[in-house]
């Protein structure tokens, strides 16, 4: 068995949908996978709330108090109104005949799948009402809305192990009367008492090895014997009977082991690594063994594991190597863990990951977003911890490059729109795969997720200047071009079609690299093969010299194709620049001169490894590019290549030039024209508003209407 579904009404965060209770619709509706399932999201988005919620209702094996408060009934937000009534449900599936038959009176039954099998089903539910500054509260269970009181052996059945948030493994460890290690031990399958044929019990072998260290120990301190321990004893007892005591007292202290029976003897034990004091991360490793000990023992029951924080005090091996058990051995149960480690969100399988955001719950699984199957093995294998972040970001910025990725945050800077301050992310996927990332996002179905994601990409069409040599004749890619490829086979990705092809082997290599299946179907004899009919449509197809008129209608076209491809997919936007990429656009603006700097000073560092910029050399570089050049903006394309080029060739290193005109713009962010400058080019518009996109709150329809 396990928790297949959570439903919650007017609990803490999330009210009802509707305006009666009794006939409302739950404010969160959550379901849960057999194994791993993990609540990933910002702080206060709702993870401890699904975790409290569960174990409210099921409570837990350490017996813990557990009491509704006033301040877990739902509070509406306009008229900071309590609800007086709330309800947790939590419904279990996927029974074995034996779990089956300790909740005969509650179970219920319904066909499902295709060869109509019955499958068992258990709801359990925790109503609580408000009155009269009163909170009264019941569990039930049952296949009906009235249900009935569940007690006894299977309420127990149903106790979840439950590990807090910065947890103090070493106080559950240590002896005492709250021993956590005690509570373990006695649910143990070795420590249940055996009876004899009479039906009495039994004593433990651990019972009568304790029967004789207690007498040892007790002779050692007995007042009566010679042994060095009843000095002790006596001298306590000469200053009680003649300092202390009134009268005649006839009573003796003494030093014995207290309690005799299992559970007195299980309290007196303390589990420990290592002789020396162990590390606040080992110690938590070794609770977590401790407590998946029954898990390992049970042989019927709910087996489900609560974690907050995994990773508390847990270096990122530790959690790797954690994560990696807990999903590869199925006999522990059910986990559902909650975590803010990106190094955690980046390993775990995606379709096991819940994203807690505003009012709604996101599961990653296939069928809830538009990623296909390859995407989420793709996504598998470089989703890692610095991409990551994007599940506990207010914001996402997408990119594709490290020039994007460091100059972004200080334009943002220079603009007073930081975005440290506005809780966004830089994802820095490397690539043209944006789209797999940015998809997270995109649901099947509503809600939407109430996270920005602008994605800032190239528009990668080269300027004129980019072919030296000569000028090319080029087959422009137009529409009634791909429809007529379309109509020789369907089984090319023609999305990733160029805009022109500048002769016939570069057409050539896009059918051979784009084929979506291994071979294309053969003909009929003596007919020509598909591979030739695309070659005689290409070479059919007029040829033009490339000049800026066909440029200029490409990039207006690709733009509006890729941006097509977005329109309808919030929360996410696409952001491309006019022209080619971001180099290319900042030597087309007013920030032309910076980029020549910081080449310039990359030059050097590339021929000067120990080379470190002082202040002196930006300064000299800044009067270099002012005398080379003198206008505010370029308007010379054959100039703005010959900036551009040297990144685009690389003669030197997009990321140092990256690194160090990023540098620079912090440096001139106190002069007053910077700010201007950026807002007043058309080239950089894109990264402005990409910007002000996710740092300005996505309006959507509230679940909730108040």
């Amino acid at each position: 068995m396990y928790l297949h579904e959570l439903k919650l009404w007017n609990f803490r965060k999330y009210g009802i949908v509707g305006d009666v209770f009794e006939s409302s619709e739950p404010g969160l509706k959550i379901e849960f996978k057999k194994g791993v399932n993990v609540l990933v999201g910002e702080n206060d988005s709702g993870k401890t709330t699904i975790i409290d919620a569960i174990r409210y209702v099921l409570r837990t094996q350490s017996l813990e108090y557990i009491q509704i408060e006033e301040k877990d009934f739902y509070q509406n937000r306009s008229s900071g109104q309590r609800a007086l009534e709330m309800k947790i449900e939590c419904t279990f599936r996927n029974f074995s005949n034996e779990e089956a038959g300790h909740f005969l009176e509650w179970i219920g039954f319904e066909t499902t799948g295709e060869d109509n099998t019955n499958d068992y089903f258990l709801k359990v539910w925790l109503y609580a009402r408000n009155k009269d500054n009163s909170i009264y509260q019941y569990v039930r269970a049952g296949i009906d809305a009235e249900g009935s009181y569940i007690e006894g052996e299977a309420r127990d059945l149903l106790r979840v192990v439950y590990l807090k948030p910065l947890r103090d493994a070493l106080s559950e460890m240590t002896h005492g009367s709250k021993s956590r290690l005690a509570q373990i031990l006695k649910s143990h399958s070795i420590f249940k008492k055996k009876k004899d044929a009479h039906g009495n019990e039994i004593e433990h072998e651990l019972e009568i090895k304790y029967k004789t260290l207690k007498e040892n120990v007790d002779n050692f301190f007995d007042i009566s014997k010679t042994e060095n321990g009843s000095n002790i004893t006596k001298t306590i007892n000469q200053l009680l009977s003649e300092k202390f005591f009134l009268g005649k007292d006839p009573r003796k202290a003494g030093i014995t082991l207290t309690g005799s029976d299992l559970v007195d003897i299980l309290k007196q034990l303390d589990l420990i690594l290592e002789k020396n004091k162990s590390g606040l991360g080992s110690l938590n490793l070794l609770f977590i063994a401790a407590e998946l000990l029954l898990f390992r023992d049970a042989k019927s029951g709910l087996k489900l594991t609560l974690i907050e924080e995994l990773e508390a005090h847990l270096h990122p091996q530790y959690q790797l190597r954690l994560i990696d058990f807990i999903n590869t051995h199925n006999e522990y149960g059910q986990f559902i863990l909650t975590t803010h480690s990106t190094t955690l969100a980046s390993k775990i399988d995606l379709s096991s990951l819940i994203v807690c955001n505003e009012e709604y719950v996101f599961p990653m699984g296939e069928g809830n977003t538009i990623l296909r199957a390859s995407d989420y093995k793709f996504l598998e294998r470089f989703l890692d911890a610095t991409r990551a972040n994007l599940f506990f970001a207010k914001g996402v910025i997408i990119v594709e490059g490290d020039a994007e990725n460091l100059l972004i945050p200080t334009i943002a800077e220079i603009i007073d729109r930081p975005l440290h301050r506005y809780g966004v992310s830089i994802v820095n996927v490397g690539s043209t795969a944006y789209k797999r990332y940015a998809n997270i996002f995109v649901r099947k179905e509503k809600p939407v997720f109430v996270v920005k994601v602008a994605i800032i990409s190239d528009l990668d069409v080269k300027s004129l200047e980019c072919y030296k040599d000569s000028v090319p004749t080029v087959t422009v890619v137009e529409e009634n071009f791909i429809d007529k490829l379309k109509l020789v086979t369907q089984d090319i990705y023609y999305d990733n079609i160029p805009e022109f092809f500048i002769n016939r082997k570069e057409f050539e290599d896009f059918i051979k690299n784009n084929k979506s299946v291994a071979r294309f179907e053969k003909q009929h004899e003596g007919q020509t093969s598909i591979s030739e009919q695309l070659l005689q449509l290409f070479i059919e197809e007029p040829q033009k010299p490339l000049d800026e008129d066909i440029l200029s209608s490409i990039r207006k076209k690709k733009k509006e194709r890729i941006e097509s491809q977005w329109r309808d997919k919030l929360p996410v936007k696409i952001y491309l620049p006019e022209q080619w990429t971001l180099e290319y656009e900042i030597a087309s603006s007013k920030l032309y001169k910076y980029l020549c700097q910081a080449i310039e000073l990359a030059k050097i560092e590339q021929l000067n490894s120990n080379f470190s910029a002082k202040d002196d050399d930006y300064i000299s570089k800044k009067n270099d590019a002012n005398e080379l050049y003198d206008a505010d903006v370029l308007t010379d394309k054959k100039q703005i290549y010959d900036v551009f080029c040297r990144v685009y060739e690389g003669t030197v290193s997009k990321a140092i030039v990256a690194q160090y005109l990023a540098q620079i713009l912090t440096n001139e962010k106190n002069n007053a024209n910077i700010q201007e400058m950026i807002y007043s080019t058309t080239h950089l518009k894109y990264i402005v508003d990409a910007i002000c996109y996710v740092t300005e709150p996505l309006i959507v329809e509230p679940k909730n209407p108040e």
